[in-house]
């Protein structure tokens, strides 16, 4: 699996509310596939960012920017400075077996 992390720092808090009831508005769009999951996250130290991840299974599509990714990243661009980044798994993390053994190192 691997991730595609879209972040927008707004010029003002409120304005993160506004992108996110703007993402949730447009819904699906025709002839682009869907992530296997979404996820929305606010920045706890800086209060006018947000990063909405999607994942994506590599069997399925390999890494790279999505039509569906570069959509969110438009919708979200007039709001914002926008980063668009890839990521996967780091070597040696397995998901929740590795969390729960590195909660047993500490």
């Amino acid at each position: 699996m691997w991730i595609e992390a879209i972040t927008v720092r707004t010029a003002r808090p409120m304005q993160c509310s506004a992108c996110l009831e703007e993402l949730a508005a447009f819904g699906k769009e025709r002839g682009i596939p869907a992530p296997k999951w979404v996820a929305c996250y606010q920045n706890l130290e800086v209060e006018n960012e947000i990063s909405i991840h999607l994942a994506w299974e590599e069997e399925v599509r390999s890494p790279g920017k999505t039509a569906c990714g570069l959509l969110i990243a438009r919708r979200l661009d007039p709001h914002g400075l926008v980063h668009h980044t890839l990521w996967k798994l780091s070597m040696g993390s397995s998901g929740e077996e590795a969390w729960a053994d590195s909660q047993e190192r500490f």
